[in-house]
Formats: C-alpha cells, structure tokens, sequence
C-alpha cells in the first residue's frame, strides 16, 4: 500500500467534539418566504380597519361594502383567527386584528413612500431619445427650439447614432429609425415618409451620367456611420453588382458635407436635400422607390412617461405641418 495513504496525520486525530471549520460549512439552501396572502384580502382588511366601517373602505377602493366585507372574511379564513367583529353601524378590530392593522398600516406606508420616491426620481430623469445624426442635424435641429420654449421644463438627452440601440434596457425612452416598422419586440408608429436618393456633387455625377445604376458602383461612396447603406441600396434595388470597392463611414453631418464637396456618392433621406438639390449644390442620380419606408417613432410596448408622450405628440404636429406645407 501506498505510504503517502497510510502516513498519520502529524498533527494527530481531530478531536470528536471539534467545531468544524466555518469556512468550510455548506448553510444549505435559504428558507423559503412565508406564504402571503391576496394582496385584495389585505387592502380590504387594512381599509376597513382604517375607516371602521365596510362602506367607507368600499368606497376608497371603489368596490361595494358586500366587496369588502368578503375579502375580510377569506382573509380571517386565511388565517384561521377572527379580525374584526360588529360595532354599531361599523366594525372594530379584534385584538389579533389590531396588531395587523398596524403592522399594514407601516408596510403599505412604507410602499407608498418607496413608489413616490421612485416616481419622483423617475419624473426628473431628462428625456432620452436616439436617432440618426442625419436625423438630429438636419430635421431635429431647425424645430428643436419651438418644442424647448413650448417644455422648458422637459431636460432632453439626444444621443445621434447611426446604431439601433437596444431599447429593452430602459436607457432611452424613444427611438427615431428608419424602415417599415417592423422592430420585433417594439412599438413603432410612422413619423415621416420619405425616399431615399443617391446624390453626388455635380462635377462627380457628371462621370457616370445617362449611365444604369450599376455604373455607381464604380465611384467612391459614403455611407453613415454604424449603418450598411451601400448594401441596403443594393438590396433594395435588386442590384447583384459587387459592391464599390471605395467605401467611408462616418458621421452624418461629414457624410453631406463630403457628398457636397465631391468626395464621393450616398444615400441620403430626400427630406434632408432638398435645399441642395434646389440650389444645385447636389444631383440625384438615382431616386429610390416609393416602398412606404420612413422615419418611425419607436418605443417599449407599455405606458410612455409624460415627458416622452409630449415630445413624440410634438414630433408628429412638426411632421404634419411639414406635410401639409409640402
């Protein structure tokens, strides 16, 4: 046999009353939490408590006194004890009764305390939204102000991404993104129709004119930062052409200014050229279809806080006066 397995312990044999070590003591699972009632049983109990009387806690909870006297006696069956009994016209609590009615009166007041600080905390938090920086420079920008002197209360926080940023995580209240609307998960609402066009300075559109669309390809793109612009293009247009071999991300606001110094070609939303194609500072080169595609206002599913209702209300009225004005 081994040595090694059979060699005594120098420090001899624990002793059989020792007090094994801490460190190594497994606590077992945690105990589970005591059952708790319904909370209607304890509201009505806690109301009728309150008031003394049946019909009064009926009425704070806007149910009848019958309501009422029912969740109080499932709550005495629940606990196998009697809480209230007949006084007058009203109730009075047992002895059993009084000592519950406290112990809810400091927990629900502890409730109501907790959910006002949060709501609070949650009112003043500033309004998050994401979008495009395309969409922040060029649509955003030139109205913010009439919706700032309409809410000076409302504190904004405008994040300009040319990501989908994951709107589960609660960092944002509203997203501006452009499609059909079909986030899964999400709820979307259409806030600006537009068409997408492939622009360029006139000295590079020059290059490739009365040529097919397959002939853009060819010249140097840009395309939005953290977007696929050139293959959503493609894709769209049902163009199997490899894709330009000279392609730039970057920021919105540099993608239009190099688009307008001749530094290549991009998608751009029509919306947010029409100045430059009026002026002759940009050509279109290819108009995009009409797909029913736009900017879209995306939310959660579930109730929107105040601040963010009243911007994307305001969002739609800028939206509808653009339209209406053409």
């Amino acid at each position: 046999m081994d040595a090694a397995m059979t060699a005594p312990d120098p420090a001899g044999p624990a002793p059989a009353n020792a007090s094994p070590d801490p460190a190594n003591v497994n606590p077992g699972p945690a105990p589970a939490a005591r059952p708790l009632p319904p909370l209607a049983m304890l509201r009505a109990f806690e109301a009728a408590s309150r008031h003394g009387s049946l019909s009064e806690a009926g009425r704070e909870l806007n149910v009848t006194h019958a309501a009422i006297s029912q969740q109080v006696k499932k709550l005495e069956a629940w606990l196998d004890r009697p809480l209230i009994r007949r006084a007058g016209r009203g109730v009075a609590l047992t002895p059993d009764g009084a000592q519950l009615a406290q112990g809810l009166r400091t927990g629900f007041d502890a409730l109501r305390d907790a959910l006002s600080a949060f709501l609070e905390e949650d009112a003043s938090r500033p309004l998050a939204i994401t979008m495009t920086p395309n969409f922040a420079m060029y649509w955003l920008m030139p109205r913010l102000a009439r919706f700032r002197a309409a809410r000076p209360e409302i504190e904004l926080r405008i994040n300009p991404t040319g990501a989908n940023v994951d709107m589960t995580d609660r960092s944002h209240d509203l997203a501006i993104r452009y499609g059909d609307g079909g986030w899964p998960g999400l709820e979307a609402s259409p806030l600006l129709l537009t068409r997408f066009l492939i622009c360029a300075a006139p000295d590079l559109a020059a290059q490739v004119a009365g040529q097919g669309p397959e002939a853009l390809l060819t010249l140097p793109w840009l395309q939005e930062l953290d977007t696929d612009e050139v293959r959503m293009w493609q894709r769209m247009e049902g163009i199997e052409a490899p894709p330009p071999a000279r392609v730039t991300s970057l920021p919105g606001p540099m993608l239009m200014q190099g688009l307008r110094d001749g530094q290549g070609v991009g998608s751009v939303a029509e919306v947010f050229v029409k100045e430059d194609l009026a002026s002759g500072r940009l050509v279109a080169l290819h108009v995009g279809r009409r797909t029913g595609s736009g900017y879209h206002i995306v939310r959660r599913p579930g109730p929107l806080r105040a601040p963010a209702r009243a911007f994307a209300d305001w969002l739609r009225r800028e939206a509808a006066a653009d339209a209406k004005g053409g």
